[in-house]
Parts: structure tokens; C-alpha cells; sequence
């Protein structure tokens, strides 16, 4: 695997971000966020995206794992891309095709709908400059969507992408796609935030994900 050129089978070279697909799940007790639950609170992992569900939305892919247990890898815009400051509960779940395919959705719980607004302010913040992660020196990126999701429950989802692309001077490299989609509805916020070699998830697959968590997530 070559880690300053660009993308090769299983990583992805994006300057800090290097590691996001970690091969398989090699990197799930190393680092990232945790998946599980924290807190008793009214957060239920039925509220959840679970795999079936990523692989119907998304039938080009075998999604075939979902990580309920151990360390996520980290996210293409890091920690403060998945939840706000002052949060009462989380939890976290991941989604791999095993190959160089993977996915995350994190649900964090405020005190009120007032801080969960706050933090949902704060990560579309840092999903815009995204100062976690920087290209490898033969790549370039931008942000190819910026939008809200239509139909979608709950006060507000939003969909931004981040493409990282090879430069004409690195012509073996291959592009990655980092599509986010973030949910606020009542004092909780949902993050889905996922990872794969080329542009990703299409974007009417990932809306219909990003509209079947919202629905999922309670208030």
C-alpha cells in the first residue's frame, strides 16, 4: 500500500485522515470511537441504522459487517465531525463491506434541544473546513455537495461530501469519497459519516440512508 500517493485497497492517504479505512476491520481496537452505548438514558440501538438496512439502500455494495462492539476507525473530519460539546449520551455503530468500503453512524443526546441545536451547529461547522485532514501533497479536495435533505424527519439533515482527488501528477492514485449527513431532531444529533475509494456512496443511496436514521432516531 502506498500511503502518500493517494488511495491503494483498504487505505486511504489523506494526510492525517490516513487509516480511515483501515484494511477490514484491523483498525476497530486501535482507534476511533467507541461503539456502543453510554449512559442509561432513552437512547435505544433500535434507533439505529443496522447493515441490512445500509445494503438495501445501498445494493451496489456488500455491506456485510455492522460493529456493534471495540473501536471505530476515525473519521475523514475527526471527532468533532460525529458529536457537539456537552453531551449526555452516545452511541455508535459501524458498517464495512470488509474491503475498502466503510461506514459509521454516531447519535449523541443533549440536555435540551437548545445545546443539541449548538452542537449541531458545531460539527457542520467542522465538516466545512474540515482542518482535520489534510490532501497527501499529489491530492487535491472540495466539497462536491453541500445540501438539506428533503423529506427527512426530525428539524434538520444536511448532507456534506468531501472529495479527495489525485492531481495530474499522480496519475496511479485513485480518489475518495467522504459523504457526511448530520440529523438534529429534538436534543439528539445523528451523524453518518462513511468512507470508500472513488466519488462514494451515490447520492440518492445516501439520501435514503440519511432519511431512514433520521426517522429512526427519537426526540
Amino acid at each position: 500500500m502506498r500511503f502518500a500517493g493517494g488511495m491503494r485497497r483498504g487505505v486511504v492517504a489523506t494526510g492525517v485522515a490516513t487509516g480511515v479505512l483501515a484494511v477490514g476491520l484491523t483498525a476497530l481496537a486501535t482507534q476511533g470511537a467507541d461503539a456502543g452505548t453510554t449512559s442509561a438514558t432513552a437512547l435505544s440501538r433500535s434507533q439505529m441504522l443496522t447493515v441490512g438496512e445500509v445494503k438495501k439502500a445501498d445494493a451496489r455494495r456488500d455491506w456485510i459487517r455492522q460493529v456493534d462492539r471495540g473501536i471505530l476507525p476515525k473519521t475523514y473530519c475527526g471527532p468533532a465531525s460525529t458529536e457537539g460539546k456537552r453531551v449526555s449520551a452516545r452511541m455508535a455503530r459501524g458498517f464495512t463491506d470488509e474491503m475498502d468500503a466503510y461506514g459509521a453512524q454516531y447519535v449523541s443526546q443533549y440536555a435540551n434541544a437548545a445545546t443539541a441545536r449548538a452542537a449541531y451547529n458545531s460539527i457542520i461547522a467542522t465538516l466545512k473546513s474540515c482542518t482535520y485532514s489534510k490532501p497527501a501533497p499529489t491530492h487535491a479536495r472540495k466539497i462536491t455537495e453541500n445540501r438539506v435533505v428533503k423529506g427527512a424527519s426530525g428539524d434538520l439533515t444536511q448532507v456534506i461530501r468531501w472529495h479527495d482527488y489525485p492531481k495530474p501528477n499522480d496519475p496511479g492514485s485513485e480518489a475518495g469519497g467522504f459523504p457526511y449527513a448530520v440529523t438534529l431532531k429534538g436534543r439528539n444529533v445523528s451523524v453518518l459519516a462513511f468512507s470508500e475509494m472513488g466519488p462514494g456512496v451515490p447520492a440518492p443511496n445516501f439520501d435514503k440512508l440519511a432519511r431512514q436514521a433520521a426517522a429512526k432516531v427519537s426526540r
